[in-house]
């Protein structure tokens, strides 16, 4: 019955708005705690907030965006396996190529990536590479928007408005 009662009492704690919150280690103590609590809903957003600190200084905003997303899925991912998680290969790609670049073969490669994957899982998937496509379409071309569109919807994300 305790634990019932403790369940049902996390459970109504009021939605926080971590949009303010610039202090990783505050953030990475919310997201221990809400992992603890079973608060998977204030755990991603903890991860989103700590990820928008990495792209506060980037001026572009698909750099900027792109930065938030591989932060993010860093985190996640470091939080799922207990190590620090890094995207090496991803960033290496990035100084070559360029972000639209690394995006549009994202999103035109034969199978979704580990990280389109993991995003969709952790319920994350508006930051993947395929949405920022969609949200920055103008830049990128029609198969690649057409590819990051039915990637999308071949794994059941609804793309933004």
């Amino acid at each position: 019955m305790k634990a019932d009662s403790m369940k049902t009492k996390s459970m109504n704690i009021k939605k926080l708005d971590l949009s303010v919150e610039w202090d990783a280690t505050k953030l990475r103590n919310l997201m221990t705690n809400a992992k603890r609590l079973g608060r998977e809903d204030i755990y991603f957003d903890a991860v989103r907030q700590i990820a928008r600190i990495e792209g506060m200084n980037i001026d572009d905003p698909l750099e900027a965006d792109f930065a938030i997303t591989m932060r993010a899925l860093e985190e996640a991912l470091s939080a799922e396996s207990g190590q620090t998680k890094r995207l090496s290969r991803t960033k290496q790609k990035l100084k070559r190529a360029g972000v639209k670049q690394t995006l549009a073969d994202l999103a035109v490669s034969p199978t979704p990536s580990l990280g389109f994957m993991k995003l969709v899982e952790f319920k994350m998937a508006d930051m993947s590479a395929e949405a920022l496509i969609l949200k920055y379409q103008a830049e990128f071309d029609e198969e690649t928007v057409g590819a990051a569109r039915k990637r999308l919807a071949e794994h059941g994300v609804e793309p933004a408005a």
